[in-house]
């Protein structure tokens, strides 16, 4: 096989050989899809109860994606039939009057368009979101089986493969984030792909290429931390196919990633224009505030009932990292499957005499050193004495090198291990985990620590933080969990497939399979949890188009040109409330709420929260902002005092009243 180390078996020999396997019955991927849904169903329950009126997780981020989604179903049609001009559909009717409001954030195009027909039947923003929360979870496990099934020929591990990636436990920690849960795209990219390598299938390589470019269009984040992982699988099993000197395969390669840059230029360049404009960059110190630990690989969701309240190892902000137990025993398992299968398969016998006792004494000094190595990696390192002898370990990068000098040193001394070494390092399975440890790695961030100690004092992170563009945008490292999640529930199939071949492998498969789908259990979610802040106490609900609070009915058919102020004003509770609701009436709104902040937008709310201490000021802000309508929510204020200020200070200036509701809720109109 051209491009395979000579003598060594085929790579799909680990765990498994396919051919020896029997094909699954027909239909068995709609009935696993179906098995999938109903996991889904109940590992959100009792979501399926409400999926009209209730949003699971907290009124937070949940409201500003579900804008987003909104403005998108809106607006999208009119985009894609040239009605709308692109810089307008970037020009959100939040933050008004400061331009590409909708590139404050994700833009979720990919899930607008997802939503579009539902939205469009309905007209329900929340059924909408909530139909694509669900999806998250169906769709990623159908695409991490579909994946694995093929890799491995064992549609048993793809199921294992998909109940991992599907029910992953650090999906809920994610809850309110609907663009990190919106992760499905990446294993039928890879999917697509590998069919397009291992079986020439042009049409696999079109459906990979449109699976990216939605999840490049599904999260920027992803846009970033997955892309290099594509052409490093993609790479794998061209030499795993012997086809790295097939001009054709990388001809198709090639053509896929310029079709996935030119769909994916024109989302950035908005981002681009917002970064001139206003100069947005996470500064270092954030970045590291929302970079993962080493520990939090071991901190659960308080949520999830098997190990919320057990593994607490460090929590801090985007720090609940943890992927399970199940899953990394079975990972585990696959990996010495593909040690044992090594040794056995290999073909130059073990050294004699000195040659070998050496090769032992290294073996022995190799194994000491890889625990050190892991000690420095998880707890700071060590130190201690024996036979009088100081014996340390707190420095990683320099533990890691004597690991690899002992490794190198065994191969030098030992053909027996340097055959065997080469036959493991060539499994899939190993391939995957070590991918897995990079996306790890990555997630700690620009300087990695494990607890309180750090574990380097360079992080492969800060390498493109400082030198990628784009990098300088994000905050949050840890999200490259997902993509060590995905490699995790890859390298877990092999462990599955190892086992299934086992007589008492297919009992031993459903016992995992319950194991994982409970490592990140956490039913009943909670549904409209409600925050307030020391200022605003906003509504235990929010309401769909169709049953809009009467104040809202009243902004939506007021005549074009109007401009509204919501009061509490720059009180995040409440801003995210006021940006839920300004898809609906569809007017432009002063008030915002976002991934970052437009500095204007910033002077104006503290302006505007002053307006009993500096109503000149205040007044003069909404005059700039080009005001016609002023909406306040009198209830909203902790303080009646506050309220009953705000309506004194609007009448004395001139603001004249509309009319008010029995919610509490007021408008006044500005003067001409």
């Amino acid at each position: 096989m051209i491009g395979a180390p000579a003598g060594s078996p085929r790579p799909e020999a680990w765990p498994s050989t396919p051919s020896r396997l029997r094909p699954p019955a027909p239909g068995t991927t709609w009935l696993v899809a179906l098995g999938y849904t109903a996991l889904a169903l109940a590992f959100t329950w009792p979501l399926a109860l409400g999926l009209a009126r209730d949003v699971p997780g907290d009124l937070g981020d949940s409201l500003l994606n579900m804008w987003i989604l909104e403005w998108g179903a809106q607006h999208a049609p009119h985009l894609l039939t040239g009605r709308l001009s692109w810089q307008a559909f970037w020009n959100g009717n939040i933050f008004h009057p400061e331009p590409y409001a909708l590139a404050l954030s994700e833009h979720l195009f990919a899930q607008a368009l997802q939503i579009a027909p539902v939205y469009a039947l309905t007209g329900n923003i929340i059924l909408c979101y909530n139909l694509v929360f669900l999806s998250t979870f169906v769709v990623s496990a159908i695409g991490a089986y579909l994946l694995v099934r093929d890799l491995t020929g064992d549609w048993r591990a793809g199921v294992i493969a998909g109940l991992v990636y599907g029910f992953l436990p650090y999906r809920i920690s994610q809850i309110p984030h609907v663009q990190i849960m919106s992760s499905q795209w990446m294993p039928l990219a890879l999917w697509g792909f590998y069919r397009y390598v291992d079986r020439r299938s042009r049409l696999a390589l079109a459906g990979g290429t449109a699976a990216l470019v939605l999840q490049n269009w599904s999260c920027g984040y992803y846009l970033l931390f997955f892309a290099p992982f594509v052409p490093l699988f993609a790479v794998q099993r061209l030499w795993a196919t012997g086809r790295l000197r097939d001009r054709a395969a990388w001809g198709g390669l090639a053509t896929a990633g310029i079709a996935t840059v030119v769909c994916t230029v024109p989302f950035l360049l908005p981002y681009r224009e917002v970064q001139r404009l206003y100069g947005f960059d996470r500064g270092l110190g954030e970045v590291l505030a929302f970079s993962a630990n080493v520990w939090s690989y071991a901190t659960a969701a308080e949520p999830i009932h098997l190990w919320g309240h057990v593994l607490r190892m460090y929590p801090h902000g985007e720090g609940e990292t943890f992927l399970g137990v199940t899953a990394p025993l079975l990972a585990l398992v696959a990996l010495v499957a593909a040690a044992v299968l090594a040794r056995r398969t290999s073909t130059v016998p073990p050294a004699a005499g000195r040659r070998r006792m050496a090769a032992a004494a290294l073996g022995l000094v190799l194994v000491l050193q890889t625990i050190a190595l892991l000690t420095t990696l998880l707890v700071g390192g060590f130190k201690t004495t024996i036979a009088g002898l100081a014996v340390r370990a707190s420095t990683p990068l320099r533990v890691a090198l004597q690991t690899l000098l002992a490794l190198a040193a065994l191969l030098w001394t030992s053909p027996s291990m340097r055959d065997i070494a080469r036959r493991f390092f060539s499994a899939p399975a190993v391939f995957f985990a070590a991918l897995m440890l990079l996306a790890m790695w990555l997630s700690l961030g620009p300087d990695p620590s494990a607890g309180p100690a750090r574990v380097s004092d360079i992080g492969l992170y800060s390498l493109l933080y400082d030198y990628v563009p784009g990098f300088t945008g994000l905050r949050v490292p840890a999200r490259y969990a997902m993509i060590a999640g995905l490699f995790l529930a890859m390298t877990a199939g092999y462990g599955a497939a190892a086992i299934a071949r086992r007589s008492w492998g297919p009992v031993a498969l459903a016992g995992l399979g319950v194991l994982v789908f409970a490592d990140g259990a956490a039913m009943p979610l909670q549904m409209n949890h409600t925050w307030g802040t020391e200022e605003a106490i906003p509504p235990a609900r929010v309401y769909p188009a169709s049953a809009l609070p009467r104040v809202y009915q009243r902004i939506r058919a007021l005549p074009a040109g109007t401009v509204v102020a919501e009061f509490p004003f720059g009180d995040a509770a409440w801003e995210i409330r006021a940006v839920y609701y300004a898809a609906a009436h569809d007017k432009p709104v002063l008030n915002g709420y976002s991934g970052a902040f437009p500095p204007a937008y910033l002077a104006r709310a503290a302006a505007l929260r002053r307006f009993a201490e500096d109503g000149d000021r205040a007044w003069q802000a909404l005059l700039d902002a080009g005001t016609t309508h002023v909406v306040v929510h009198i209830p909203a204020f902790k303080n009646p005092d506050r309220g009953r200020q705000l309506l004194s200070w609007l009448e004395t200036r001139g603001a004249r009243y509309v009319e008010s509701f029995p919610e509490g809720d007021a408008i006044y109109e500005m003067p001409r």
